[in-house]
């Protein structure tokens, strides 16, 4: 059976959806066309398809194959919004780029692809088998004069979908891990830190700040640690005074970006950030007040291996590529997905997905990392090969998952 559902993986089936996808411009804020594209996709394999209005113009789309009953139901799960510069969609070789595919949207023809393949083979799931296309994933948010719906992103479209009802016993995300398993994901807290000082030197003296924000990383991840997530502190952006009368408005506002483990109260980072800015001010005559301000808080989330997701993913990547699946390093972590949107509602949630984001580079990327591996590259492309399997591995895991009793896979 396994081996007949393999041979089904149509690998241009995988291109045509993916240059779709790739072709439906959906930045954040903008998603209905793709929710439709998607929708009439789900149509097409005889899912049951469910629009999910999370704001107007923007609505989740939900898929959902029905089992003959008794099986565990499987969700995968990805969101339709990008942040990428608009680009042709071209296929070179082995490689396909376009908008948003790599942050995520290869992610649907592998999803697609995979409940297609079951079919063609002749089998019937006993549990139901769910895609979700959710809007609003890329970190964004509101503050100052960015307002409205092209900033409200940060999981607003995953929330919306579980507060919602839509459950399965366990979800997989196929963000860019470039086949790897990753079990989970660090939190992030945003702050905005003001800096008031003298009029004449308020810039430097913001950036006297910004560096001992910075500097503080290291104390940070010592006191915060753990066995294979690594926070970061991270300056991200910097404002100050008017650009159309330099030298007034003597305030600027350092954005800093924390990436936290999982259950850590964003009332302690903002303290700790305080803490940093007072001893700064102290010091420092230009510097007459600082202010702590947190604007976005999301917490991470971790699942243990024993749960069967992952023994399911790790089964269906030995399977495809016979050997074991790979583990995502510290680093990846901090990148942030809907799981601790799904995983915050009890349903177990692994990232493994096509494409080499941040944090990993593509071995057969011939150009330089600079070109494509960046929010704004222009050369962001994913791996026709790399899809290909991993469809075969969401077909092996969707097999297994799907056959097994509810009360089997609810004891792990």
């Amino acid at each position: 059976m396994e081996l007949q559902v393999l041979e089904q993986v149509d690998r241009q089936r995988i291109v045509e959806l993916a240059r779709n996808v790739a072709d439906i411009v959906s930045i954040t804020g903008e998603e209905k066309e793709i929710a439709e594209y998607l929708g009439s996709e789900f149509e097409k394999l005889g899912m049951q398809v469910e629009y999910q209005e999370v704001e107007e113009g923007r609505p989740n789309v939900i898929g959902t194959l029905k089992g003959t009953g008794g099986g565990a139901a499987l969700m995968f799960c990805a969101h339709m919004d990008h942040f990428d510069n608009p680009q042709e969609t071209v296929v070179e070789d082995d490689r396909i780029y376009g908008r948003g595919l790599v942050n995520m949207k290869a992610a649907f023809p592998c999803y697609i692809e995979a409940v297609s393949a079951i079919q063609k083979a002749g089998v019937q799931l006993k549990g139901d088998l769910i895609i979700s296309g959710v809007v609003g994933e890329i970190e964004k948010a509101q503050i100052g004069r960015f307002q409205g719906k092209t900033y409200r992103g940060a999981g607003v479209g995953a929330r919306h979908m579980m507060d919602h009802g839509v459950m399965a016993d366990m979800c997989i995300i196929g963000e860019p891990t470039g086949l790897q398993l990753q079990i989970g994901n660090a939190g992030l807290v945003w702050a905005r830190v003001s800096v008031d000082g003298k009029a004449t030197k308020f810039v430097l003296a913001a950036a006297k700040v910004a560096q001992a924000i910075q500097d503080w990383e290291k104390e940070y991840q010592r006191k915060y640690t753990h066995k294979f997530m690594l926070p970061t502190v991270q300056i991200g952006a910097i404002e100050g005074g008017n650009p159309f009368k330099p030298g007034t408005r003597p305030t600027t506002d350092i954005f800093v970006i924390v990436k936290t483990l999982p259950g850590t109260p964003p009332l302690a980072i903002k303290r700790e950030i305080e803490t940093v800015c007072e001893k700064v001010r102290k010091r420092e005559s230009d510097i007459l007040d600082t202010r702590v301000d947190l604007y976005l808080s999301t917490d991470g989330y971790e699942i243990s291996k024993s749960e069967y997701v992952v023994k399911a993913m790790a089964n269906a990547h030995k399977a495809v590529f016979g050997k074991p699946v790979p583990y995502a390093k510290p680093i990846r972590y901090g990148i942030t997905s809907d799981g601790s949107r799904v995983a915050a509602y009890g349903v177990p949630s692994i990232t493994y997905g096509p494409g080499f984001g941040t944090h990993l580079v593509d071995p057969t990327e011939t150009r330089a990392p600079a070109e494509w591996d960046t929010p704004s590259g222009v050369r962001r492309g994913v791996g026709i090969e790399n899809m290909v399997n991993c469809t075969k591995v969401y077909a092996m895991a969707a097999l297994d998952i799907c056959n097994r009793r509810k009360e089997e896979v609810a004891k792990s």
